[in-house]
């Protein structure tokens, strides 16, 4: 499979600040992604599924979340620690994150890929973020999450199941890519790789993380884990 370039990247962080204004229909059905109460009423139902993973996690008092956008699940992660640092590639999405200026909590604008940190952390959280992970770099990118996590520090994700690929601002796939379309007709490349559970399992016991990859119906995989105390 042919590998993601910087550029690709770059364009990837350029489109999610253009779409920072209208991020929020989606996950809340609204305008064209609403079909209809009976659809809709599933799709809450199955985001309720993962959050109550989310929920039922210990995330200690000092969390680390990657790419959190406008905060749809950060006002979720913010109330249970004492201290919060949030990394995101745009400015625009942080700008939306109604947490964001919170005293608490710390903001970082960097390319999560070129980002590091010497901070260690009692738990890592990212959301619809790990899809947008090239392939040739998920190892590497569990390595950076197992090194930010103190041991025994918890994991949390939820992302996309491959239905997401039907959406009405997608316009093509290829690859490891997708072509999306903003409401301004604008269309814009990015990653996008829905993951099989054995494949992020394995990255991340490779990184030294124990993880339990769990699935919704129709719209969400999700998962928990916790970095081990001693290396194999």
């Amino acid at each position: 499979m042919t590998p993601v370039t910087d550029e690709q990247i770059a364009e990837q962080i350029a489109y999610y600040s253009s779409r920072a204004p209208e991020y929020e229909d989606w996950w809340h059905r609204r305008g064209v992604f609403d079909k209809g109460p009976e659809v809709n009423a599933r799709w809450e139902a199955e985001a309720a599924q993962a959050l109550a993973a989310l929920t039922s996690l210990d995330l200690g008092s000092d969390a680390l979340e990657v790419a959190p956008g406008t905060g749809t699940w950060t006002v979720h992660v913010a109330p249970r620690v004492a201290r919060l640092t949030l990394v995101d590639g745009s400015q625009a999405m942080l700008d939306l994150n109604p947490v964001a200026a919170r005293e608490d909590v710390r903001t970082v604008v960097a390319d999560i890929f070129a980002w590091d940190t010497e901070e260690r952390f009692d738990s890592v959280v990212f959301t619809f973020w790990i899809s947008h992970v090239p392939r040739e770099r998920l190892d590497a990118f569990f390595a950076g999450v197992a090194r930010w996590l103190r041991p025994g520090g918890r994991v949390f994700f939820v992302d996309d199941a491959p239905v997401a690929a039907t959406e009405s601002h997608v316009a093509g796939t290829a690859g490891q890519t997708m072509v999306r379309r903003l409401q301004d007709g604008r269309e814009a490349t990015i990653v996008k790789n829905f993951y099989r559970p054995d494949e992020l399992r394995a990255a991340a016991d490779a990184a030294g993380i124990d993880l339990d990859v769990r699935s919704t119906p129709t719209y969400f995989q999700y998962a928990t884990g916790v970095r081990r105390t001693e290396p194999d």
